[in-house]
Order: C-alpha cells, then sequence, then structure tokens
C-alpha cells in the first residue's frame, strides 16, 4: 500500500471513468484497474461498482474518497506553494560560522534574508571550522561560514560545495608593550626568537596551516608557548606579554585596539579566507538556494565546487 494507489482511486473517483482517469494520471487503463483491484485487495473492501457502462462509489469508496480528497489537496497545494511559487515554510535556518565570519559577513546576510524571507527564524552558532563541519555532517546546521583550508580539495572528498569569499593578508598580533608594537611593517624573520600563541589543530586546521607556513617562507619554525582554539583567548595571552601570534587582516578587526597591535609583514604572499560551505546534493532547501544568490550578487566570489 503507497500513496500512488491512493492517488490512482482519487482520480478514478472524480472522473467516476476508468479512460478519462488513466489519460490525467499517463497510465494504461489497463494498468489503472490493475491497481484498483491491488488497493481493493489491500484494504480487504470494494471500493467501485463496474460495469461496462459506469463506475460508481461502493459506500465504502465514498467514505475513502471524502477522507482522502482534502489531505491529497493539501498535499498538492504545498507542494505547489514550495516549487511554483518559491514560498519556504516557517522554519529555523541554522548557520553556523567562526566568529570573524559571524561579526563580518552575518550582519548584512541576515539583514537580506530577514527581508525575503520576515517569517523565517535565524539561528547562529559561533564555533571553530573543525566544529562548523562536522554540524553540517550532522544535518545540524544548513549552511556554514569556515576559514578556507590549505587544500579546498578535501572539502569536495569531503562531500560539500564551498564558495570561497575574500581575501585577507596575514597579520603579526602583539602587546602594546612589544618593540614591533608601533611599527608599520615587521620583517617575520625578526620574530624567530619569539614565542607564540598557535592555534589548535585539530579545531583550527587553516590557521595553523597559515602561522607555520608563513615561519617556514620566513625560515624557522615558530616556537610555541601555548596552544588555544579561541581567538580572543588567545589575543588575550598576547595582550598580556605571553608571546605573539599571526592572524588574518579580518580577525583582526575583532581585537581590542587598546590591548594588542595589528603589524602589517613585509614580503606577504600568505593569505586567508571565509568560505561558505553546504552539503553536495541533488537537494538544496530554497533558503539555501536563496543565501548562496544573495552571495553571489553581493558579495561577489568565486564560486566553486
Amino acid at each position: 500500500m503507497n500513496l500512488l494507489s491512493f492517488r490512482y482511486f482519487l482520480e478514478v473517483s472524480r472522473h467516476l471513468n476508468f479512460s478519462k482517469a488513466s489519460e490525467k494520471l499517463r497510465i494504461s487503463q489497463p494498468g489503472l484497474s490493475q491497481q484498483i483491484t491491488a488497493l481493493e485487495n489491500e484494504l480487504g473492501v470494494k471500493l467501485l461498482n463496474r460495469t461496462t457502462r459506469k463506475v460508481t462509489l461502493t459506500e465504502e469508496g465514498e467514505y475513502l474518497y471524502k477522507k482522502l480528497s482534502p489531505l491529497f489537496e493539501n498535499i498538492e497545494r504545498t507542494v505547489n506553494e514550495l516549487t511554483e511559487k518559491k514560498v519556504v515554510p516557517q522554519t529555523t535556518v541554522k548557520i553556523a560560522a567562526v566568529p570573524s565570519a559571524a561579526s563580518l559577513y552575518l550582519p548584512q546576510m541576515l539583514t537580506m534574508l530577514h527581508k525575503e524571507f520576515p517569517d523565517v527564524e535565524f539561528y547562529l552558532q559561533e564555533t571553530t571550522s573543525t566544529q562548523a563541519i562536522e554540524l553540517i555532517n550532522r544535518q545540524k546546521s544548513h549552511i556554514a561560514y569556515i576559514r578556507t583550508p590549505k587544500d579546498t580539495a578535501t572539502l569536495k572528498r569531503q562531500g560539500f560545495n564551498f564558495i570561497e569569499l575574500e581575501r585577507y593578508p596575514l597579520q603579526l598580533i602583539v602587546a602594546k608593550s612589544h618593540p614591533a608594537a608601533h611599527q608599520k611593517t615587521v620583517d617575520l624573520k625578526e620574530l624567530q626568537h619569539e614565542k607564540f600563541i598557535h592555534y589548535d589543530r585539530q579545531q583550527s586546521p587553516a590557521l595553523y596551516d597559515l602561522l607555520e607556513q608563513a615561519c617556514l617562507v620566513a625560515g624557522f619554525r615558530p616556537k610555541t608557548f601555548c596552544v588555544g582554539p579561541e581567538i580572543l583567548t588567545i589575543a588575550s595571552l598576547v595582550a598580556n606579554g605571553l608571546g605573539v601570534t599571526l592572524i588574518p587582516q579580518d580577525m583582526a578587526t575583532l581585537l581590542d585596539s587598546s590591548k594588542v597591535s595589528a603589524v602589517n609583514l613585509t614580503q606577504q604572499t600568505l593569505h586567508s579566507s571565509i568560505s561558505i560551505i553546504w552539503r553536495n546534493s541533488d537537494y538544496v532547501p530554497l533558503i539555501t538556494q536563496t543565501i548562496l544568490r544573495l552571495v553571489n550578487r553581493e558579495q561577489a566570489p568565486s564560486a566553486t565546487g
């Protein structure tokens, strides 16, 4: 027993004619007749009286038709709203984002989405990139803003599509009391003897790789004093003179400039960016499609994936 069998029954009941119903359903008349007979056998009741001249509903058939007809009309109306009128049901859209993306991109994005979908509630969860990916995999978030990994092919291998947003250079973050705090630029080589506040490799792999690569390009391995996943915690350690760190320029806007200084690096070749990710699937919810359309229209990134 399935919904299609009931759909066949309803169409025959509307027309009381197998020929017209089969044309409407685009199924052969013998095939339609077999489907109705199979439904009657499965239910254990006779639904239609059939003669060579006419088709009528039995008492049981009349009861079933009256009960099912409004239900299927509601299904058809709902499907039409979703596919033809592009209506998004009142729901909660869940977005995971690393802190810098939550601050830099989401206010404008949520403003635009609210104008299009005033009845939709948005739930924002600030996470690390690793946590955001896990939320997408567990279908706990519709989309996520993550720090773009060094090897973007890993996103495709994990079953994600992605859009990379604007790229930002790395900056040195030091305490206000640090000698480099008031310099316009600094050569990273000069910091080879400094202690670094590093990133958690599991939770923030993209930032970990960037710091490591930047130091290696400058000719040294960073001396790690402490490791942490949260940028504000890392900045607090730097502010207290416990070490220095490197962060992308977009993240520097989150820091308290009265406690730390962001200094540009000379000979800077490494950059970092935020990427929007979503599951690579044949079905992409309408709200997700709208978010991606707005991203492409307003922020003009290069789409990949």
